[in-house]
């Protein structure tokens, strides 16, 4: 009785399942929410709508470059950034012609440089920290 109640109330055009939408329909709509996640500046959430486009169609490259862009600019991961980029230039099939395997690989050199430039003050403050706790270490060991 109850449940004849409620679907009473159901409307036949309110209800549609995933199976009513083409392929195409569900990735513009995760595109859209994506779109406004980035606007809002929820970042992950964004990622979020992405991978669930890379899901359906691993070979969408806008996607895919949002991703990278968003990694990069947005969260300042370049690491992240980077894979991502790598990966926009192998599903572009590495062609040179592509728009998008054209930024991907500019924003590969300009992250390889950051990185570059990164790494070099972080080695120094490893070999740093290291030397200084081996010298502590020598004089506990020296002074017990």
């Amino acid at each position: 009785m109850i449940e004849k109640l409620f679907r009473s109330f159901r409307s036949p055009f309110s209800a549609t399942s995933r199976e009513d939408f083409t392929l195409e329909e569900e990735v513009a709509l995760y595109r859209h929410r994506a779109e406004v996640a980035l606007e809002e500046e929820r970042y992950n959430d964004a990622l979020v709508f992405l991978a669930k486009i890379l899901r359906l169609n691993p070979y969408d490259l806008q996607a895919r470059m949002t991703v990278a862009h968003t990694y990069h600019y947005a969260l300042q991961e370049p690491t992240k950034a980077l894979l991502t980029y790598e990966k926009v230039v192998a599903a572009s099939g590495y062609d040179e012609s592509n728009s998008y395997s054209v930024a991907a690989r500019e924003g590969i050199r300009e992250l390889e440089g950051v990185l570059e430039t990164a790494a070099l003050p972080l080695h120094d403050l490893v070999d740093e920290e290291e030397s200084s706790e081996d010298t502590k270490g020598r004089a506990h060991i020296a002074a017990g």
